[in-house]
């Protein structure tokens, strides 16, 4: 597995782990999701910088808000 895909599980596993929606602010929301891929990257021994986490984050949250833009039609017209 290459080292971009070991950094997606990771953000995936996290993001599953944690609610992010019921995150404050987005600091805190990247605090938890970086802490959850360093124990994944120490449990599965792989070596990620900050900057590989970090970007990770920045674009798996962009990511997952792109793909929520897609559910404001249903929520809107759902009583």
């Amino acid at each position: 597995m290459s080292k971009k895909e070991l950094l997606d599980k990771a953000f995936n596993e996290a993001v599953t782990e944690v609610n992010v929606n019921a995150m404050e602010t987005d600091n805190i929301t990247e605090e938890v999701l970086a802490t959850s891929m360093r124990a994944f990257a120490e449990r599965e021994k792989v070596d990620f910088t900050e900057d590989e986490i970090k970007a990770t984050i920045i674009a798996g949250l962009e990511t997952m808000k792109e793909v929520g833009k897609d559910f404001t039609y249903q929520t809107k017209i759902m009583p």
